[in-house]
């Protein structure tokens, strides 16, 4: 440049303009992606919200993802320690039946293991699986039982086209129950529950697979959900409605509302 063009404003103006130009060394398309990348960084640093019906897919999904990690052991007829039944209790592996309080728990004071509160606390569990006994069998058939006839109550009311609150993780409890006296059927008489449940299996499978694909189709409808449960996963806490979660790139800002 020489020493007139540098002290030309309208010189240095055109110079610029001649940049973008096609043929230059910026062209236009250029500039926009530097623009919108500006943009992008912009909005790297912002939150998503969570909203209620994220706090209910996340637990949905947590179901989810404890009844295919527990699958396996159930077909076999056993219960890890502590693992909750809905509508039999948690289990203890050591006791080899189910409780209303999981094993450990504290409460004023005082420690609960084995069906029995103690004043100091319970020792860490010896054993960490096993079978439970007919007794608590019976426990299971009874809420499998219980569990049997409110699903199909709901499908009645869904075939007259009457509202009803619908539980979609029904499905899967039923299952896991039916899983675990299936794998015992070698030390444990089922009754006549378990016989009418048996029909019922291929329903409930149904009802998981659709569950699973209502958490996929939310999850897929708000880019943050996903951030909102690999954060509950590091941190051990669950997803709960107005907690936030950063964003990354490419992420809009400001809460993302989901349908209910």
């Amino acid at each position: 440049m020489t020493a007139a063009e540098g002290s030309n404003p309208r010189m240095k103006k055109r110079g610029f303009a001649t940049l973008i130009r096609q043929g230059g060394i910026l062209h236009v398309s250029t500039v926009g992606i530097l623009a919108g990348g500006a943009l992008g960084l912009a909005g790297c640093d912002s939150k998503y919200v969570a909203s209620a019906k994220d706090e209910q897919m996340a637990k949905l999904q947590s179901r989810l993802d404890e009844i295919d990690a527990q699958k396996a052991r159930l077909m076999s007829g056993e219960v890890a320690n502590n693992f909750e039944i809905p509508g039999v209790g948690f289990y203890h592996a050591e006791a080899r039946d189910f409780f209303p309080h999981p094993y450990g728990f504290q409460q004023d004071g005082r420690w609960y293991a084995n069906g029995v509160w103690q004043d100091t606390p319970v020792a860490e569990a010896r054993v960490a699986a096993s079978r439970p006994t007919p007794e608590a069998l019976k426990k299971v058939e009874s809420a499998l039982e219980r569990e049997r006839q409110v699903l199909a109550e709901a499908d009645r009311a869904g075939a007259s086209g009457t509202t009803t609150h619908h539980h979609h993780s029904g499905f899967g409890n039923a299952l896991m129950m039916y899983w675990l006296l299936s794998g015992n059927r070698g030390s444990f008489v089922p009754g006549a529950g378990f016989q009418q449940a048996a029909s019922q299996t291929g329903r409930w499978q149904q009802g998981v697979e659709q569950a699973r694909q209502s958490v996929a189709s939310h999850a897929a409808a708000n880019p943050g959900y996903r951030r909102l449960v690999d954060q509950s996963r590091a941190n051990g806490r669950p997803v709960t409605a107005g907690q936030s979660v950063r964003g990354g790139f490419g992420s809009g800002s400001g809460r993302i509302s989901s349908g209910s």
